[in-house]
């Protein structure tokens, strides 16, 4: 039997908080039980919608919710990810992910009554408490920004030595913090890895993930700068060295 790859985790080289595909996902608390509709968005246009319910009695603090599932109106997968009750304790999570295709996903979340105390949950501007996981697979140069108030990094993933590549398996993921002036590791993060910080950059592996937890209103972008294939690679590499971004 062919083994099957997945072309598009290896072609998307840019990502988007605001606009989800494979190598990204948005994680967010609803903290008031009830019951919400949620309407998943490519683009511009609404392409499905779901119902969660958010239960103190529930056990599970974790629910998947998977949007390329429910944009496919004629699938049996979709059929099946409609069917499934989302539930979530109001004290866990949803995650919101990508499980195939090209994506360029946001989801709109707010209860049916009406009466909730936030504002309605929009993942293309993510508020304090919520978080954005990202994976970069690509070796090279990135650009990070917030968008929403222009504090700005730089990501280097570094070029992978490893020649089985069956036997590689990316350190634990970073946890950075977004504040209003600046994109920075969290500070259990430095004790945990003893990390040398430097103004302005960060040193990750392949496939080494970042979350990023935010403390201020924000949508992050991700833009490939610059390959690094490997074959004029003259320095060593130093891996998760993160430098504090200056705002202009």
């Amino acid at each position: 039997m062919k083994a099957f790859i997945n072309r598009n985790l290896f072609t998307q080289t840019s990502l988007d908080s605001g606009s989800l595909t494979m190598l990204g996902a948005v994680i967010h608390n609803f903290s008031e039980p009830g019951e919400y509709h949620g309407t998943v968005l490519r683009g511009r246009d609404e392409v499905g919608n779901f119902h969660l319910t958010v239960d103190k009695d529930y056990p599970e603090m974790q629910v998947n919710i998977d949007l390329a599932a429910i944009d496919q109106p004629d699938s049996e997968h979709r059929e099946s990810e409609l069917k499934k009750r989302l539930v979530v304790n109001p004290k866990g999570y949803a995650v919101f992910h990508v499980s195939h295709g090209a994506g360029g996903y946001a989801v709109r979340v707010s209860r049916l009554d009406g009466k909730s105390k936030d504002e309605p949950f929009d993942s293309r501007e993510l508020k304090e408490g919520d978080m954005f996981a990202a994976t970069l697979i690509r070796p090279g140069i990135y650009s990070v920004v917030n968008a929403n108030n222009k504090v700005r990094g730089e990501i280097v993933v570094a070029y992978s030595k490893i020649k089985k590549m069956p036997s590689y398996r990316p350190s634990d993921p970073l946890s950075i913090r977004c504040t209003k002036k600046a994109l920075e590791l969290d500070k259990t993060e430095i004790e945990r890895t003893k990390k040398v910080l430097e103004p302005g950059k960060i040193e990750i592996e392949p496939a080494q993930g970042q979350v990023y937890h935010f403390e201020t209103t924000s949508r992050i972008r991700i833009e490939f700068q610059k390959p690094d294939d490997g074959f004029e690679h003259t320095r060593p590499p130093v891996i998760d060295r993160w430098r504090k971004s200056m705002t202009r």
